[in-house]
């Protein structure tokens, strides 16, 4: 990187290709143009490029290093600016005034060289740093009398911009606290949550790094109010991490318009995916299975996976989708390279401007007609990336193994309703539309209702609760009310004779399985309720009946919903020192219940008044469909998004004594949008806490003798779970959660609480990264995970884990889903898997047995890159997922599991005490109290700022 910074080659024009001459000799030919020269043409290389290294290997260490390394170095003056630039002095100068503009002048490093005791030296390099004018603008001829202006004094520094996602502002603070000697770099930083401006001009000389985030850049320098200190100033470097998302073609945006108003002589794009095209074989490597005793980054799966990659190009010749959809995305990566090369690093010849022998992007890089430009591209991305070989880091860095593998888990009895449900809604949509016109779900103009049907489907392998009792009712009638029609007809409007028989016996297979799931108590109580199902032992007897979901008769074990468990355990919990803490616990529970049923009861009749309105509203000229053509009545629900439970994203179980909140009852319908919002609020009542208070230990037993053995309350426990992937986590994360800290990604928000309120439960602190937290609060949540033991999981948006984060804390990796897009996977693994991890990575995919999620991954490890860039986007681009989509078959449901309430349950391993697992207190808290937030970050957005001196 310092090589290509000072000493940038001269390279041969990309658009031209060194031939032998007929007539002896070498010429030039530009085959796009058809010109030959005789002579070739050079350019300047960029003082710069893109760091394209391998996911967590050390891009942060390694630009540091290169600051450190340049530490005092000078911009040159521009060339264009350089000419009659010498200054005159109004009177002779001292001599240290004369030496200082002389030292400045030859650009020597003296910041490394001069102590801090020789004050007058610094003072003056530092007062007679090298300055140019930037002319003004030629204004057009004019009669009247202008006033001709000075033009713009540029003032060089030595100083290196280092630009962030607001995020990963912490990430830097951490690494440079690590890595750099105290007092070796001066550094200012500034945040978009910081209370005052950026400093005076004369002040910014002093700083070696200005690290600040993307928002604030953008604020400093869009800005009307004011005009930023940073556009005096001519930088060394500007060092963008996470640059890629700066690029852009054909169009502007706010980062590349405040970029471009920047003066900077070395630019560098950090990112370890530049394009979704030029990701490392560590994508690959990363989401291999590993098999027992073997590593994921062992040589020869490097050279298997790599051949593949140069295999691939022959088999999608064949396939003109595939071939046209690579070509596409293709096209996207080069414009997104273009625009980094023209628009930030200035690369020539692309950056010329018209009439000064200007290069066309499109015309000389892009494919035309499907074929591709390979030495002009060569020649840009030879002179542009720096990257490491895979056998050179493994020389000087040896990651711990990191152990991959895919855990296959048997459906539970509700796993194999939800998933039944989804294919019941496919199959009588799909035979009662006759697979035609818009009523068909797979009808393109359908596409966006069914990416979420599908979104929705994958969802439901987790838990789902989005169907209800008389949806289910109702697609079966319109299913017999079908069935019926054709036979009396006897004829189809697109095919003459009976209903095929194929699709006769689809039906009623799904009338039964429609039949099987309303006769099935816990479910309807559920699904009515939007509640996780949780299976309790030895629940008071006194109190059985009062809290049952299932209102006929409880069961055994008893079923209930995980906020009706949570309000139980917190009533007992904050009365363990009574002389009989259930007491008042059955009319608690009934009243609890009642208030439950009489809340679903007033949406139910608030749904059918609103159904009703529409009815009657409804205009007469929209046409009524046919009873034959219809579609599934629970199309409707399958293409909505799931009911999310009330949660935090912050754990309110607490280390120490402090009050254990619990969500009440009922479960409302708030958004994690909202939640945050509540929690921003709330977090302002008191100031952060010092690093000493997030230290405080998590591991703390709770008191073994809150409730007395002879006791009822304390042989009640918690058995298993509706979910079979839940109960399989659960068990993981008790058994792993005392030694290691534990990472859970997820798809999906409602996965998300479902996981939180079990948590909550057992007494486990966690976290639940997601996109609608701020940046400070994303901050905090990433630091307090890694620095201290109070939060043990952090539950993560597998979509928000590509981002540069460093989660090296993490030994421990779970997906609670398949992730369909292979990039996306690797970058959330890399989180863990990185510098800095001192531990083995094992990485478990939890999946359902027989099931569509086995089918899509199986299908996902047989695709080539190609048809992964086709399907990036939804997994129904594929035509081979699509179609087992369309084919799916129901699971078969066991009579036995329909009679037995004990089969139905994803029982845990160990089955969890209920009661007494914490001690509770009665005194208030900050919800923040074992947080660490970013020094200057919290409570300080939306300050109005002050210009300091």
């Amino acid at each position: 990187m310092i090589k290509r910074e000072a000493e940038p080659i001269q390279a041969l024009d990309p658009r031209l290709e060194e031939i032998d001459c007929p007539v002896g000799g070498k010429s030039f030919y530009d085959g796009t143009t058809g010109l030959l020269f005789r002579h070739p043409r050079h350019y300047d290389e960029a003082r710069g490029g893109i760091l394209a290294e391998t996911m967590g290997l050390g891009k942060t260490l390694i630009c540091l290093a290169v600051v450190l390394a340049t530490k005092g170095h000078w911009p040159q003056i521009p060339p264009e600016y350089s000419v009659n630039q010498q200054s005159t002095r109004s009177e002779v100068g001292s001599l240290v005034q004369m030496a200082a503009v002389a030292a400045n002048r030859e650009r020597i490093p003296w910041k490394g060289y001069l102590s801090q005791d020789l004050d007058r030296c610094r003072t003056a390099l530092e007062q007679n740093a090298i300055t140019y004018i930037i002319p003004p603008p030629e204004t057009r001829r004019s009669r009247r009398p202008t006033t001709v202006s000075p033009g713009k004094t540029i003032r060089t520094c030595a100083a290196t911009l280092i630009v962030v996602p607001p995020n990963l502002i912490s990430h830097w603070k951490e690494e440079i606290a690590a890595h750099v000697e105290k007092d070796a770099l001066n550094i200012l930083y500034l945040d978009d949550g910081e209370a005052i401006w950026t400093p005076s001009t004369s002040n910014l000389l002093l700083y070696d790094i200005i690290l600040m985030s993307k928002t604030r850049l953008v604020e400093e320098m869009l800005s009307c109010s004011f005009n930023s200190p940073l556009e005096d100033f001519h930088f060394l470097r500007i060092i963008v991490d996470e640059g890629h998302n700066f690029s852009t073609f054909g169009r502007t945006n706010n980062a590349v318009s405040a970029l471009a108003k920047l003066h900077v002589e070395r630019r560098w794009i950090v990112s370890g995916t530049p394009s979704s095209g030029l990701l490392g074989v560590e994508a690959s490597t990363a989401i291999q299975e590993t098999l027992e005793g073997t590593v994921d980054n062992d040589s020869r799966l490097i050279r298997d996976i790599l051949e593949d990659r140069r295999s691939s190009g022959f088999e999608i010749a064949s396939n003109i989708n595939v071939r046209n959809s690579a070509l596409h995305q293709e096209l996207k990566d080069l414009e997104k390279l273009g625009s980094i090369s023209m628009d930030f690093l200035n690369l020539k010849p692309w950056s010329n401007k018209k009439g000064n022998d200007a290069a066309s992007w499109k015309q000389y890089i892009m494919p035309a007609d499907g074929k591709r430009k390979p030495k002009s591209l060569a020649s840009v991305l030879e002179s542009l990336v720096v990257r490491h070989r895979i056998e050179d880091i493994e020389k000087d860095i040896k990651l711990p193994p990191l152990h991959n593998r895919t855990v296959y888990l048997e459906p539970a009895w509700h796993d194999k309703l939800s998933l039944n449900l989804f294919i019941l809604n496919l199959a009588v949509n799909a035979v009662t539309s006759e697979r035609v016109d818009q009523d068909y779900m797979f009808n393109f103009k359908n596409r966006a209702s069914l990416n979420q049907l599908v979104t929705n489907l994958r969802h439901s392998g987790f838990y789902w609760t989005g169907f209800t009792k008389d949806e289910v009712t109702k697609s079966i009638d319109v299913s017999r009310k079908y069935m019926e029609h054709k036979m009396l007809s006897g004829k189809s409007e697109h095919e003459s004779g009976e209903l095929r028989e194929g699709d006769f016996n689809f039906l009623l297979r799904a009338i039964q399985v429609g039949e099987n799931i309303l006769a099935t108590p816990s479910w309807v109580a559920l699904s009515a309720a939007h509640e996780l199902g949780l299976y309790i032992e030895d629940f008071p007897d006194d109190a059985r009946e009062a809290w049952s979901l299932c209102q006929d008769e409880p069961s055994s074990p008893l079923i209930m919903g995980a906020s009706q468990v949570t309000r139980a355990q917190h009533h007992v919990d904050t009365h363990l020192y009574a002389s009989d803490p259930a007491s008042g616990l059955a009319a608690l529970g009934k009243s609890t219940m009642e208030k439950l049923w009489q809340s679903l009861q007033s949406e139910i009749s608030k749904s059918e008044e609103e159904l009703d309105h529409d009815h009657h509203e409804r205009s007469p000229m929209i046409k009524k469909r046919s009873p034959q053509k219809s579609k599934s009545v629970l199309i409707s629900t399958s293409i909505q998004k799931p009911v999310t439970m009330n949660k935090r994203t912050i754990s309110r179980v607490k280390a120490n004594s402090s009050t254990r909140k619990h969500s009440t009852a009922n479960s409302n319908q708030a958004t994690l949008k909202d939640k945050n919002n509540a929690a921003e609020e709330q977090k302002k009542v008191s100031k952060p806490p010092a690093l000493k208070s997030a230290m405080k230990s998590a591991l703390k037993k709770p008191p073994v003798d809150s409730i007395d053995s002879s006791s009822v309350l304390s042989k009640t426990r918690l058995s298993g779970t509706a979910s079979a992937k839940l109960s399989y986590l659960l068990d993981r994360v008790i058994s792993l959660h005392a030694s290691e800290k534990i990472l859970i990604f997820y798809e999906g928000d409602n996965i998300a609480y479902y996981v939180a309120q079990a948590l909550e439960l057992l007494g486990i602190q966690y976290l639940i990264y997601t996109g609608s937290l701020s940046a400070e609060r994303k901050s905090a949540y990433i630091a307090t995970f890694n620095a201290t033991e109070t939060f043990r999981v952090l539950l993560m948006d597998v979509h928000q884990a590509a981002h540069g984060l460093h989660i090296a804390a993490a030994s421990r990796v779970f997906f609670v889903n398949p992730v369909w897009q292979p990039a996306v996977e690797a970058q959330a693994i890399k989180r863990a898997h990185r510098i800095g991890q001192t531990k083995p990575v094992y990485v478990e995919t939890l999946v359902l047995k027989d099931t569509l999620e086995e089918q899509m991954l199986d299908r996902r490890k047989n695709m080539s890159p190609q048809e992964h860039h086709k399907a990036e986007k939804s997994l129904l681009d594929d035509d081979v997922m699509a179609q087992l989509i369309k084919d799916a078959n129901f699971i078969a449901l066991l009579p036995e599991e329909m009679k037995d309430v004990r089969k139905q349950m994803a029982p845990l391993r160990e089955p969890q005490r209920l009661f007494g697992r914490v001690a509770v207190g009665m005194e208030g808290g900050d919800p923040d109290k074992d947080l660490i937030f970013p020094e200057g970050m919290k409570g300080l957005k939306g300050r109005k700022r002050k210009r300091v001196a």
